[in-house]
């Protein structure tokens, strides 16, 4: 940090008009000084890598308040809704979240306004429709509170520079920045997704080279769609008139898909022109085009809206190879890390070598892995946690294996179709379940007695069976171990919430030595201060 970044200081009548509490915690007035000590500097992004417990969002919004407008950017809804509860930033969702007037059995996504003729719901001749409203009176306020796929979804490139850029863009949760781009862009095609949008077009023959598919993709696929696309908006205009609620929400869910294939596909066309690579998966029922870096899109579809950037997360672990993904020249960016407030006695983590549960040892290790989970439970009978497996088949095996075992009964398994329900009974049971999954890495707050136990089973290494991961790999090593090493560190603080909170966490894949190893400079001081070899 240089003389002119540690130098600059915000008078205390200065801090108190931008900060949004009374008193702020220990750490966070130096911190918001020196984010903008480095702005002041002429910094055009700062990376905040902080821990729970440091108050990211009172510091994302005190900057914000700086600077006197911008977007605050989150990736999940109940982020969205933490911002308006404790700033009253107003938000804005998707248009499936509201109510149609019109049509009480319809959300505002398949209501008639979504028509060629968008005759919004009104009253005393005002717009009442209840998502415009919502979206009018964020995007009026100085401060707006947005989550990613909304953002990039609804901010065409054409606005960029006009009424619609910012000072300040605040990404929180920016370690799934790139997951948020790339999934804007990706085409995925299945023939159960054609069927559902009525389309009659076969995909490509798979014995065609990568080459060959894209001109499928953007040649007689993308007038296909078009067509379709057309025909459906035509239609609209006719049913928005008709009291025809069912095929009024059939024809809209189709014109929504066909909406977002054609405006995903436009995107991959235009950053397939400038030469940016696609990696495409087909099997016998679907075929996926995704791209391979997220660079490109990040310069045109969020750097565009903000003057300065601020990337917070408690997981941005490797600063150079995160802003090397993005594209972001070093000389235009600043990197601060904080330290856990929380007790290291209250968050130890235990690594216990059972096994290792690589592709080739999962077999042999399998059986001992749930012989220590059981164990683990029964040492621990009276507490509800959580069991990260990675895959499903791990957690499904464990299930198996344990059935026998009186901790069977405690184990939830939340999937897809009953998410919601699982975590509900989950939260509102006082009997001492376990979570056991794959995919609860994140946005899920398992605070105080939800969970004091935390098992995981395998480090979260990319699946190299998928070819855009593996592809990523052979381009860049360094994004594979830190990917695996953010997702790790996340797995570890579902349970720790607070500075009084506490739970005790497991490792159980021997892999994580040869991880801890490769990656001693990745994992955060304050992490690795947590870890005990048993």
């Amino acid at each position: 940090m240089d003389d002119e970044v540690s130098s600059f200081k915000l008078s205390d009548e200065e801090f108190k008009k931008i900060f949004p509490f009374d008193e702020p915690r220990e750490g966070q007035r130096e911190v918001i000084e020196q984010i903008l000590g480095y702005y002041n500097s002429g910094k055009k992004c700062v990376v905040l890598n902080a821990p729970t417990g440091v108050g990211k969002s009172a510091i994302g919004y005190a900057i914000a308040r700086y600077f006197e407008n911008g977007y605050i950017l989150t990736s999940q809804k109940i982020l969205q809704e933490q911002y308006y509860r404790d700033f009253s930033i107003p938000f804005v969702l998707g248009r499936a979240n509201y109510t149609c007037q019109k049509k009480a059995a319809l959300t505002c996504d398949s209501g008639p306004c979504r028509g060629i003729r968008k005759n919004f719901c009104t009253t005393g001749g005002a717009v009442s429709c209840p998502y415009i409203v919502a979206r009018e009176n964020c995007l009026s306020s100085p401060y707006s509170n947005i989550n990613y796929s909304y953002f990039l979804q609804m901010f065409p490139m054409a606005k960029a520079g006009s009424q619609f850029q910012r000072k300040l863009i605040v990404c929180d949760e920016a370690h799934n920045l790139e997951a948020e781009l790339l999934n804007r862009s990706v085409v995925s095609i299945s023939k159960d997704s054609l069927a559902k949008m009525d389309l009659d077009i076969d995909l490509p023959d798979p014995l065609l080279s990568d080459a060959e598919k894209k001109n499928w993709l953007f040649g007689e696929f993308y007038r296909y769609i078009a067509k379709a696309f057309d025909n459906v908006k035509i239609a609209m205009t006719a049913l928005d008139r008709m009291p025809n609620t069912p095929e009024l929400k059939r024809m809209s869910a189709k014109r929504n898909a066909l909406g977002n294939l054609s405006s995903n596909m436009e995107l991959m066309k235009a950053m397939n022109d400038i030469g940016q690579p696609v990696i495409i998966t087909q099997d016998d029922y679907s075929i996926e085009f995704k791209m391979l870096f997220c660079n490109e899109l990040f310069k045109k579809m969020l750097m565009p809206y903000g003057e300065k950037i601020l990337l917070m997360s408690a997981t941005i672990l490797d600063y150079k190879t995160y802003i090397k993904n993005l594209g972001l020249d070093e000389t235009e960016c600043a990197y601060i890390e904080c330290d856990s407030s929380f007790p290291v006695e209250n968050r130890l983590i235990h690594f216990v070598a059972v096994g290792s549960m690589s592709m080739k040892n999962k077999a042999d290790t399998l059986p001992k892995m749930c012989k220590a989970v059981d164990q683990i439970l029964r040492e621990n009978p009276d507490v509800k946690g959580i069991i990260h497996t990675v895959s499903y088949d791990v957690a499904e095996k464990i299930i198996t294996e344990l059935r026998y075992s009186p901790m069977s009964s405690r184990l939830l398994l939340p999937r897809r179709t009953n998410k919601k329900a699982i975590l509900d009974a989950f939260q509102n049971s006082e009997k001492p379940y376990v979570l056991i999954s794959p995919s609860l890495t994140e946005g899920v707050d398992l605070k105080d007695d939800l969970s004091r136990l935390c098992i995981i089973c395998k480090v979260p290494y990319g699946n190299l069976k998928d070819k855009w991961t593996k592809t990523k790999l052979e381009k860049d090593r360094a994004w594979y171990i830190a990917n695996a090493c953010t997702t790790l560190v996340q797995m570890t603080g579902r349970s720790i919430r607070s500075e009084t909170d506490f739970a005790t966490t497991y490792i159980l894949d021997s892999d994580f030595l040869k991880l801890a190893q490769s990656a001693i400079d990745i994992f955060p001081k304050w992490w690795k201060d947590a870890v005990v070899i048993d």
